[in-house]
């Protein structure tokens, strides 16, 4: 365990919070201590509580992620014990037990740094990703077109330009939430590439979407139009596609 002293105008900092304390001076009883917090952060006085909302409360740390939140809640508390004490000691003479629990408050303050309990890393696993959407369409025009209509409504867009590609990207790559398919594509077409998808246990939770100029038993035996999700024939209705692709990844 790391123990430092602190002296006045020295700082402990929290880099992945953008949290800072400093120590501004000690007198007495009193120890002055200075907060530099992100604005999301509302430090009040413990001992002024009905000056606080319940409203107000509930919104102290109201942008940092539930987990996180209760960690810095749990380490503050202590440290929050710890400087109560401190003053009490120091009030009554106690001197040597004083300067003990003073050290105690630096090694909490140290152990959250050194432990990484809360980081940058766990708010980054917290906070929701993008879905994403493989759009397989042969013509230039229309992939990159559709490609940036969804990424203006927050998905995460990769393309391939016919079946074989298509395959090659999911052997290659994280699964995307949904596979929007083109039916009709040279080298390897959609309801190609979509039997041989489906024959993939690893691959049962994608989605796929098919868009095409014909109706699917044009394209597959009934049993076959079991591997698709949804079918949108053309000419595509963004909107449709677009609200059955959020409630898709929403279930």
């Amino acid at each position: 365990m790391l123990i430092l002293s602190r002296k006045q105008d020295q700082n402990v900092s929290f880099p992945d919070l953008g949290i800072t304390v400093k120590i501004l001076g000690v007198r007495g009883s009193t120890v002055r201590v200075g907060f530099d917090a992100p604005v999301e952060f509302k430090i009040v006085r413990g001992e002024l509580p009905e000056a606080i909302s319940h409203d107000s409360k509930e919104h102290q740390i109201v942008q940092v992620p539930p987990e996180l939140r209760h960690k810095l809640r749990n380490q503050l508390n202590s440290l929050s014990i710890a400087t109560h004490l401190y003053k009490e000691q120091v009030a009554a003479g106690f001197h040597k037990e004083a300067e003990k629990v003073f050290k105690r408050q630096v090694e909490l303050l140290e152990n959250i740094l050194e432990q990484n309990q809360i980081s940058s890393e766990d708010a980054k696993h917290l906070e929701k990703k993008p879905n994403s959407i493989l759009l397989v369409e042969d013509q230039e025009n229309e992939r990159e077109m559709l490609a940036g209509l969804l990424e203006m409504h927050g998905y995460q867009v990769a393309t391939s330009k016919d079946g074989v590609d298509a395959i090659d990207h999911l052997e290659n790559n994280p699964l995307p939430s949904i596979i929007l398919f083109d039916m009709r594509m040279p080298r390897c077409d959609g309801p190609t590439a979509i039997r041989h998808i489906r024959k993939n246990e690893a691959y049962n939770q994608v989605k796929i979407f098919a868009i095409s100029g014909t109706a699917p038993e044009d394209c597959f035996a009934q049993s076959e139009n079991e591997g698709v999700n949804a079918w949108f024939m053309k000419p595509l209705n963004p909107g449709k596609l677009i609200d059955a692709m959020a409630v898709s990844c929403r279930t």
